[in-house]
């Protein structure tokens, strides 16, 4: 399966997901390392806004352009008074979500 693939369906899944918490989701469709979108899920819920980058893999590590990336979307949620979060899922795990506005975290298990 093509890693773009895996990644549109992982979103899909926690877009589902957070909606049935009761947020309002918007996917950002062609996010990514490349593109000019800051973050992959936008949620809101009780009039926050929520910037949500998603990453899935069999183990999680950061390479110095995802590491930007996620150093841009802190910068862009805080000049828009928003939630900068990191979604994780490992393989065969269940989704974690970090708030970014107390640094990336380093590892994820």
């Amino acid at each position: 399966m093509p890693i773009s693939a895996k990644g549109s369906r992982r979103e899909r899944e926690l877009l589902e997901f957070l909606t049935k918490q009761g947020f309002v989701v918007h996917r950002v469709a062609g996010s990514g390392l490349k593109e000019e979108a800051i973050c992959d899920l936008i949620a809101v819920k009780d009039g926050f806004v929520q910037f949500i980058e998603c990453k899935s893999r069999k183990k999680v590590y950061y390479s110095k352009e995802h590491l930007n990336q996620l150093n841009e979307l802190i910068k862009v949620a805080k000049s828009c008074k928003s939630k900068p979060i990191l979604a994780v899922k490992i393989n065969y795990k269940d989704w974690k979500l970090f708030e970014l506005t107390e640094g990336i975290p380093k590892k994820v298990e």
